[in-house]
């Protein structure tokens, strides 16, 4: 912990100019055990104001929610803003940080204190290339190796009878995925082989960004066409995997290419306004049952589709399903 806090005072003087004191707070007993034992309590002052400064003991990554609430608690219990300190964090847990406002400082990597105005990001001076955004079967690649077991390498061929496309198709994936360095791709003797070394909560860190979501279109139904393959998906499926409370019209995912056979079919299903439809139906650029939870969509390819809503209830509750993830 105390390199932690002597790295805070090194980061502070060379981003600030300010060479802090720290200095314990006039009451912290009135803190919950819990979080003294989770924390190293001080008080700062920076740029002409008090904060507490909660530097975590131990190098164990708490969740955005934990470090929310603990916020909370802390400037509740002293009357003061508080700043949460660790050595490090994960792109995912920093970029929910900063969405909810969370005050934080990782010494040598970002600082962020809205209430300063401060928002530095060394890790984005180094000048990046452009984002290669993957397609849409090059999606389905990286989340059947974030909801399967793959041990072993594997070939073109075997990801096209595993997933349904083309080998062609395959092979340009395996291209992208290179591209983006979210795999290892080899050449052995004749056979070009993709494997994924990253654990799986690390590949979905680094592939988010160049993830999409998977929603081309949403169109109302009178009624669910029982020929058409479909799964829960939207606020449907995300009250299913939280404690979000279902909307009254219910929302299913389907294949853009089942869906087109079907819609010349049924074209009298398909309401053009949404108050007297039944069902609503999302269209998607990949099988949303390839990677279903029985009739669920997966909570990847659902937190893709919802993670551009702007509600704290959805938000919450997307972040409790990321967090059930065992990764």
């Amino acid at each position: 912990m105390q390199n932690l806090v002597n790295r805070l005072k090194i980061y502070l003087l060379d981003t600030l100019g300010i060479a802090v004191k720290l200095s314990k707070p006039t009451n912290p007993g009135s803190l919950p055990f819990f979080l003294q034992d989770i924390y190293d309590v001080f008080q700062i002052r920076l740029l002409n104001e008090e904060f507490i400064i909660l530097a975590s003991k131990n190098d164990s990554e708490l969740t955005p929610a934990t470090i929310n609430k603990h916020i909370d608690i802390v400037s509740q219990q002293l009357k003061m803003k508080a700043v949460f300190v660790h050595s490090t964090i994960s792109s995912f847990n920093r970029k929910r940080l900063i969405e909810h406002k969370v005050p934080f400082v990782i010494p040598g990597n970002q600082m962020y204190i809205p209430d300063l105005g401060i928002d530095l990001r060394e890790y984005f001076i180094k000048r990046k290339s452009k984002t290669v955004i993957l397609g849409p079967s090059t999606q389905a690649v990286i989340l059947y190796a974030l909801t399967q077991t793959m041990i072993e390498p594997l070939n073109p061929t075997q990801l096209a009878e595993a997933l349904g496309y083309s080998r062609m198709a395959m092979t340009r994936s395996l291209d992208e995925i290179e591209s983006a360095e979210l795999a290892e791709v080899s050449v052995v003797g004749r056979k070009r082989l993709v494997y994924f070394d990253k654990n799986r909560k690390e590949l979905w860190e680094k592939a988010l960004p160049h993830l999409k979501t998977p929603v081309r279109e949403n169109v109302w139904l009178k009624a669910m066409i029982d020929e058409l393959p479909v799964c829960q998906a939207g606020l449907t499926a995300l009250a299913c995997y939280s404690m979000l409370t279902p909307p009254k019209r219910q929302l299913y995912a389907a294949f853009i290419k089942d869906w087109k056979d079907i819609k010349r079919k049924y074209p009298h299903e398909i309401i053009s306004y949404p108050d007297e439809a039944e069902y609503e139906l999302e269209v998607w650029s990949y099988s949303p049952c390839l990677f279903a939870n029985g009739k669920i969509v997966d909570p990847f390819s659902l937190y893709l589709s919802l993670r551009d809503i702007k509600d704290e209830r959805v938000e919450s509750a997307i972040e409790k399903m990321m967090e059930g993830i065992e990764w």
